[in-house]
């Protein structure tokens, strides 16, 4: 669950915001109609404290055919163009 807060009231109700986020609810904080932050609850107060710790990697039957590490790389370039 999600609510939005202006600026104005996140600052005259603080602790009650807070209150919200620690018990689960994360807040889209806004400002003249534009979010502008979120505060959310960490993994652990959502529930999953550890998200992987069962997790099994397996190798692949197949190679993947490119080198994962070079494909991020221009990834990451293409976005910045």
């Amino acid at each position: 669950m999600s609510k939005q807060v202006t600026v104005e009231e996140l600052r005259e109700n603080l602790d009650e915001v807070l209150a919200d986020v620690k018990s689960g609810e994360s807040v889209e904080i806004t400002d003249a109609g534009a979010t502008i932050a979120a505060v959310r609850p960490t993994i652990i107060r959502r529930g999953v404290k550890f998200p992987f710790r069962n997790l099994t990697i397996t190798p692949l039957d197949k190679p993947l055919g490119v080198d994962p590490l070079s494909a991020l790389i221009e990834d990451r370039e293409s976005d910045r163009r």
